[in-house]
């Protein structure tokens, strides 16, 4: 049996029984292999202390804003979701009478945090919901005690103990170059420790970008059209083009006519399925298909539709928004992306024999 340790920061007794130990009851009842164990805790100060506890360790959390029973005027549980957002990692919903005294910068709705007014939401599909997030093993990766945190201190003393002679005695760097290049090294050491088997789908993208400027795999949308930028990353680094080049993704449905009508994979023809096949496989050399992530649809990068258009000039309609920077293509796939396209233009090809000749030689005296 898995265990769902769920925090819930809520002032009012009746609300817990009535609402949350219910729902909790029904939900273990339903639920044999996953049965949520939670925490109440009614003020703001035992719960940030709770919080801080390194024993503790929570699946999620569900925080009340009034935690004083002031009738809506106390707003003390964005305090307990501020202490979440920036010391730890599990999913937290905000669930209030006064959805409205979110603050405004912990209010970014995502797969992990929500706010939702009380009367408007259903606790027992919340409790779904941490199930289904824990179920991805994000927080076992993630999480205070995380498998990510295990990596960390491994690497710490298997490898870099090994090595770090040569920052401490480096002279030419100063200690914020040093600190970069260690975090460099020790990325390169975890992406060593991962089985690169049953790749998903959205690996392939970074969303949004991480860097400030625009860099190489960024992937662009201006006037409906999508781009990725394939400027080397040197020539961002140091500043030798004022150009940066681009290559266009056409849409699928631009490789295979009316994919966009049909609704399930088993509507396409043989036809149609084996070229869709041979669009995802890689199997010709001029493009490289990009999977469909989210809102981001699938396309193929096509090696042969390339423009290009000052940086000065992208980076200022990105500022209006009229170019959206919308992710990056993840480092794995963009070394794959550079390989082929460096590849395509580098082939020499060969003259062709003429081959009824050359197969009627091999019989010849």
């Amino acid at each position: 049996m898995q265990e769902l340790k769920i925090l819930i920061v809520e002032d009012d007794g009746a609300i817990y029984k009535d609402i949350y130990r219910r729902n909790i009851h029904l939900f273990n009842k339903e639920n044999k292999e996953v049965q949520i164990n939670d925490t109440w805790i009614q003020g703001k100060d035992e719960a940030i202390s709770a919080l801080k506890n390194p024993e503790n360790i929570f699946d999620g959390a569900i925080v009340d804003l009034d935690l004083m029973g002031k009738g809506g005027t106390d707003t003390s549980g964005n305090e307990v979701v501020k202490e979440i957002k920036d010391n730890l990692r599990f999913p937290t919903f905000v669930i209030t009478g006064t959805p409205h005294n979110i603050s405004e910068e912990l209010n970014v709705p995502n797969a992990i945090f929500d706010v939702y007014e009380r009367d408007n939401v259903d606790v027992f599909d919340t409790f779904n919901r941490f199930k289904l997030i824990k179920s991805t093993g994000i927080l076992n990766l993630l999480n205070r005690n995380g498998k990510i945190e295990e990596l960390i201190q491994n690497i710490f003393w298997n490898h870099i103990s090994t090595s770090l002679d040569s920052w401490v005695l480096d002279e030419k760097r100063n200690p914020e170059e040093k600190e970069d290049s260690l975090l460099r090294y020790t990325i390169l050491h975890m992406l060593e420790y991962l089985n690169e088997n049953n790749v998903h789908p959205s690996e392939f993208y970074i969303t949004r970008p991480v860097k400030e400027k625009l860099s190489t795999g960024d992937l662009i949308s201006w006037n409906g059209i999508r781009y990725v930028i394939l400027t080397p990353a040197c020539d961002f680094a140091q500043k030798k083009v004022t150009k940066a080049f681009l290559l266009r993704i056409k849409e699928i449905s631009e490789e295979i006519n009316g994919i966009d009508e049909i609704k399930s994979i088993d509507d396409l023809s043989k036809t149609k399925k084996q070229k869709l096949e041979r669009i995802v496989k890689n199997n010709k050399d001029s493009y490289l298909f990009v999977p469909k992530h989210n809102s981001i649809n699938a396309g193929v990068i096509d090696f042969q539709d390339k423009l290009s258009i000052e940086i000065e000039e992208i980076e200022e309609r990105i500022s209006s928004t009229e170019i959206d920077r919308f992710a990056t293509i993840s480092l794995p796939f963009l070394k794959d992306l550079i390989e082929r396209y460096s590849s395509y233009y580098a082939r020499q090809g060969s003259p062709d024999f003429d081959s009824d000749e050359v197969m009627d030689s091999l019989f010849k005296a």
